[in-house]
């Protein structure tokens, strides 16, 4: 499909709307919805993906033309606010990347789903991390790039998400150096505290192995297999 022959869907705009309206009173009502109102969010990116899945990608991104019909239908006839729409472009097309659909003429919101369902995506805030190239992080790996920094992210001609040239400091060098006096404090508190703990542990395993030791002689000696 080419930019030309490009149209979103009234059905697709209306299933964004309605997603939208049904995680804002969700999260209005309670915040324990979380999940429902994730599911809603992912069956509009799904919508949204599908629909410019058989567009080629340029260098990784919509041609021009493709994008801002697409963001003009969010802003405008799906209602969203410009953050909102902001992300939905985002990620729809790194998500097209992630999933090396771009050109797929037949994709569907069901073929789209079960791709996110195969990559653990199950959130927005997943699938933009998975997007970045950042889902495999572990939490120490998160920790740490928030602590000290970590390089920037650039894309390559395909529009990828690779290793940028500009390392990105996290805290600032004197709140470095309080992080790691504090971190050591901490740890020496940590391995005081389990070295006790250790100790009290072994006097409880001890009390109780001389407990159950003196109810065996006592039981001996009242049987009368003590006395001679």
């Amino acid at each position: 499909m080419t930019a030309a022959q490009f149209e979103i869907s009234t059905a697709t705009i209306n299933v964004v709307s309605n997603a939208e309206a049904q995680i804002t009173a969700l999260k209005a009502t309670n915040k324990e919805n979380n999940g429902l109102a994730n599911s809603h969010k992912i069956a509009a990116y799904c919508e949204i993906i599908a629909s410019i899945a058989p567009i080629r990608l340029v260098k990784g991104n919509l041609p021009r033309a493709v994008s801002k019909m697409l963001r003009s239908a969010l802003l405008e006839e799906a209602g969203l606010k410009e953050a909102t729409v902001k992300r939905y472009l985002e990620n729809s097309v790194g998500a097209v990347r992630l999933f090396e659909i771009s050109g797929h003429g037949n994709a569907t919101p069901g073929m789209i789903a079960e791709f996110m369902q195969s990559h653990d995506i199950d959130s927005e805030n997943k699938l933009a991390k998975a997007v970045k190239g950042e889902a495999d992080k572990s939490r120490a790996e998160r920790l740490a790039e928030q602590v000290v920094g970590k390089w920037s992210t650039a894309k390559d001609e395909d529009g990828k998400a690779v290793q940028g040239a500009v390392f990105k400091d996290g805290l600032d060098d004197d709140e470095l150096d309080e992080f790691q006096n504090v971190m050591r404090e901490l740890m020496a508190a940590r391995q005081a505290f389990r070295n006790s703990k250790a100790a009290r542990d072994a006097a409880e395993a001890a009390a109780r192995e001389n407990s159950t030791v003196d109810a065996a002689v006592a039981a001996f000696v009242s049987e009368g297999l003590g006395e001679f």
